[in-house]
């Protein structure tokens, strides 16, 4: 049975595309059920809306889609964007290379927002190689494609397809890599860049030209209507027109010589086989043609299929799209309510799927029309957390659209905690912007952490984030209330001080890392203990590239601790971050697991850290702050540590329990 939701129902795509091939390759994943939001600039919007002579032709492109409009020049526009980037699956643009990185809406800019991204760039020729800072259009790539050089008539001046192919066939090819990379974050949980041209879509539909060149030698030229590889296969005169035939092997050509009362053609040697008939194709030509103009095409295309031979007219676009009863039958030309126009005819979508049907579902948008609509549906992801008030949120565009920019409050964000006997559960909850870190989030782990200091009862801290992030940094929004350098300095020190209460924890904390643990969240992963990770974890700091702000002291030497002086310099330096697997090589991850199986691994190290003795686990933690602030020469005096160890009434349990072969029973004295 048919669903009303589309296969891609769930996806979230953000559209920075304009003009044809970007704009197509959306188009198709919105009639399949992705939710496409476009992302336009505030002052005009897609090309398309009013650079080209018909008014429809940003109608045809861009339906099933909404419009936001936001000025990515613009920090505000900016800002707004990487947080609608941080729950999007999908981001398509097709600007020159370069462009993006500009406005830094590049996938190495998104990528640590959000790790499962998949991000598609189109583009003219692609973002490598010599001609990949050239402008890109349909024109230029079928030419330079060969296209041009085998289309028309022979001798002819060179034409190029009637149909924008390079256009049109980059953006299939975009709609498939971005499928690929779909299906494949289902298996791994990791997104990927996807990129192609328009200059290597029309090179790769080249099949035939490309194998006829590889096998002869020689350049293929122009044919008209021809087939390179087979004959009959083309349109040929009638009496009032062409007909189109498709006699392509030996079975249908003997049916087309009978149908043409003709059986002298199939007995003439120049004909006999494909290959005869290649070589003496334009003598081919001029036989059929001749038997053809004894009648009408339509009483010819009538007579050839009857005669189980392929043909068909050749119709301009009115007999397609008003009269063709197949067109009708097929569903191919649909319906929708413009705002402006009423209803509009527009093309259905060619595929047929018959659970998740592809559907036309909402006109095209006006410019800006859905701002309010998306940025409030973005803000209210985390549900059930008190709003932060509009002036302390920058999800205000800073430019209108049609119907405007007005952003709804963003969520604060918190940080939940449970206890469960001797283990603390605390989960840092912002996932609408992959648990990036509020003042407040900071301040309700700070309390957390000086509580966890005086209880005798706690074994284990987990910490780790909601959803598919460990956190993502602090939340970019409240740098925009910086006026001044002290302004930054309040913030280390702020963050600095709650750096220290974890550190001051005085059981061992477990991190449990899904996703980004970049920036402030690296520098919370790099406080725990033992490190369980997802290998779609990514760890860095990229501010070198993105922020322009620095590290504290401290937070680089744990680092250097942690990771080695190369790796750390190497990733901050470079902006570069670096997956589980590389941070398990270092031995800043303890296991690496896939993510279904992450609670399970966590569970399994909670409770053997918490099966341990309580003292040891207290005197490890010690030493390895003293090492750490020895600067791990091994030169600190832990005399007292040890003893309180060796002096311990679990000590003695523990000497007793081994030598009678039981468990011992901590008791933590």
């Amino acid at each position: 049975m048919a669903t009303h939701e589309g296969a891609l129902a769930g996806m979230t795509v953000l559209d920075l595309t304009q003009v044809m091939a970007g704009p197509f390759c959306t188009m198709i994943l919105a009639d399949l059920g992705a939710d496409v939001v476009k992302v336009e600039n505030p002052e005009s919007g897609d090309q398309t809306r009013s650079s080209f002579a018909h008014p429809g032709a940003f109608r045809a492109l861009n339906r099933n889609k909404r419009s936001v409009t936001l000025d990515l020049k613009s920090d505000a526009g900016r800002a707004t964007f990487h947080e609608l980037a941080r729950s999007a699956d999908v981001v398509v643009e097709n600007w020159r290379p370069g462009v993006a990185a500009k406005l830094g809406v590049d996938y190495e800019t998104l990528r640590p927002l959000n790790p499962g991204l998949i991000y598609a760039s189109v583009s003219g020729f692609g973002q490598t190689g010599p001609y990949a800072d050239r402008p890109g259009y349909d024109l230029i790539a079928q030419a330079m494609a060969g296209v041009m050089s085998v289309t028309g008539e022979p001798g002819d001046r060179p034409v190029k397809s009637g149909i924008p192919l390079a256009d049109l066939g980059a953006g299939l090819f975009t709609a498939v890599g971005v499928l690929a990379a779909w299906a494949s974050r289902q298996r791994t949980g990791q997104g990927q860049y996807v990129e192609t041209s328009l200059f290597e879509a029309a090179v790769a539909l080249s099949v035939w030209e490309s194998t006829e060149f590889w096998a002869t030698g020689k350049a293929p030229q122009a044919l008209g209507s021809a087939h390179r590889m087979s004959a009959p296969y083309q349109a040929l005169a009638t009496r009032d027109g062409f007909v189109t035939v498709g006699a392509n092997n030996e079975r249908l050509w003997q049916r087309l010589c009978r149908a043409l009362d003709a059986p002298e053609l199939a007995d003439d040697p120049r004909f006999a086989r494909n290959d005869d008939r290649m070589a003496h194709r334009a003598e081919l030509v001029v036989e059929l043609e001749r038997r053809l103009a004894a009648d009408d095409t339509a009483a010819w295309v009538q007579r050839l299929l009857a005669a189980g031979v392929p043909a068909g007219p050749i119709q301009d676009y009115q007999q397609v799209l008003e009269e063709d009863p197949h067109v009708k039958a097929r569903g191919m030309v649909t319906t929708v309510e413009d705002p402006a126009d009423g209803p509009v005819p527009v093309l259905a979508s060619p595929l047929h799927l018959s659970g998740t049907p592809a559907a036309v579902r909402r006109p095209p948008p006006l410019l800006g029309e859905h701002t309010e609509e998306v940025l409030a549906a973005a803000a209210s992801q985390q549900g059930g957390l008190p709003p932060a008030q509009p002036e302390q949120s920058h999800l205000a565009a800073g430019r209108s659209g049609e119907r405007g920019t007005t952003a709804a409050a963003v969520p604060r964000g918190s940080v939940h905690s449970r206890r469960d006997g001797p283990v603390l559960h605390v989960e840092l909850a912002n996932p609408a912007r992959r648990n990036a870190l509020t003042w407040e989030m900071y301040d309700e782990l700070q309390k957390l952490c000086v509580a966890a200091r005086t209880d005798p009862d706690l074994r284990v801290v987990v910490l780790r984030g909601a959803g598919e992030a460990f956190a993502a940094g602090t939340d970019i929004a409240q740098f925009t209330e910086f006026s001044r350098a002290a302004d930054g300095l309040d913030y280390e020190r702020r963050v600095g001080a709650v750096i220290e209460d974890l550190l001051a924890v005085p059981v061992p904390v477990l991190g449990v890392v899904d996703g980004p643990a970049v920036g402030g969240g690296l520098a919370l992963a790099a406080c725990c203990d033992v490190l369980v990770a997802t290998d779609r974890a990514v760890f860095g700091a990229p501010i070198a590239r993105t922020l322009g702000n620095i590290l504290a002291p401290a937070a680089v030497a744990r680092l250097q601790r942690r990771l080695g002086v190369s790796r750390t310099m190497g990733m901050l330096l470079t902006a570069r971050t670096i997956d589980a697997h590389e941070a398990a090589a270092a031995g800043f991850v303890h296991t690496v697991v896939p993510p279904a199986e992450l609670d399970a691994a966590a569970a399994t190290v909670t409770e053997r850290i918490a099966a341990g003795a309580p003292r040891t686990l207290a005197g490890l933690k010690e030493i390895d702050r003293r090492l750490a602030a020895a600067d791990g020469s091994g030169d600190v005096d832990a005399d007292d540590v040890l003893a309180d160890c060796y002096g311990s009434a679990d000590f003695r349990e523990g000497v007793a329990a081994f030598v009678a072969h039981r468990a011992p029973r901590w008791s933590g004295s």
